[in-house]
């Protein structure tokens, strides 16, 4: 693999982990208590490493205890990146309003907002036509990605609003529904290929 192709898995992975939109959910207590949702940042950032890594080790593995195929997987994962995509344009995120306390690091903000169906089946896939070995760099790098927007996001806020971060959250979503797009060609014409030719 060479590295342009490893930069764009880890930026098609960190779009459809959209840390912008979480971002705009947090950015009402960010401006008023920005050491409280540091503090709950970084909880957050934990749990997105370690689940990100964790799908990205067992992908190949998850999928063989089921008997599922990678195009079938596809098919599926493009379905469901399809939808988020679009419930992420049409409001923002695709999940409901989220409450903001410290218990809520983990669920919903590690997951589903960040670690969600869209990536768990981003690096299921990865894991499956690649190796684990390249998705879990992929995660990490990601990931890093994530937690550095994440931080530096959480200052800008108090500067620049919600309102940017939204629209790009919404621009975002427009990658997402080119990688859905994708997964499904891909797996509907290697089905095709495999079924009839």
């Amino acid at each position: 693999m060479s590295p342009l192709e490893f930069i764009a898995l880890v930026g098609q992975l960190y779009s459809i982990m959209n840390p912008l939109s979480t971002l705009a959910i947090v950015s009402p207590l960010a401006v008023e208590k920005p050491k409280y949702v540091m503090r709950i940042t970084v909880v957050t950032i934990a749990a997105v490493y370690l689940l990100a890594a964790l799908f990205a080790l067992s992908g190949s593995v998850i999928l063989a205890i089921f008997g599922v195929s990678i195009d079938s997987f596809r098919i599926a994962g493009g379905i469901i990146l399809m939808t988020i995509s679009i419930m992420t344009l049409i409001s923002g995120s695709y999940v409901g309003e989220v409450q903001i306390s410290e218990e809520q690091a983990v669920v919903p903000l590690a997951t589903p907002l960040i670690v969600g169906p869209g990536t768990i089946t981003t690096l299921l896939v990865m894991s499956t036509v690649y190796t684990p070995a390249v998705a879990f760099s992929v995660s990490i790098a990601a990931s890093t990605a994530v937690a550095i927007t994440l931080l530096l996001g959480i200052k800008a806020l108090r500067y620049v609003g919600a309102t940017p971060l939204r629209l790009l959250a919404r621009f975002f979503s427009l990658i997402i529904a080119s990688v859905a797009t994708e997964m499904l060609l891909t797996g509907l014409k290697n089905y095709w290929k495999s079924t009839f030719c």
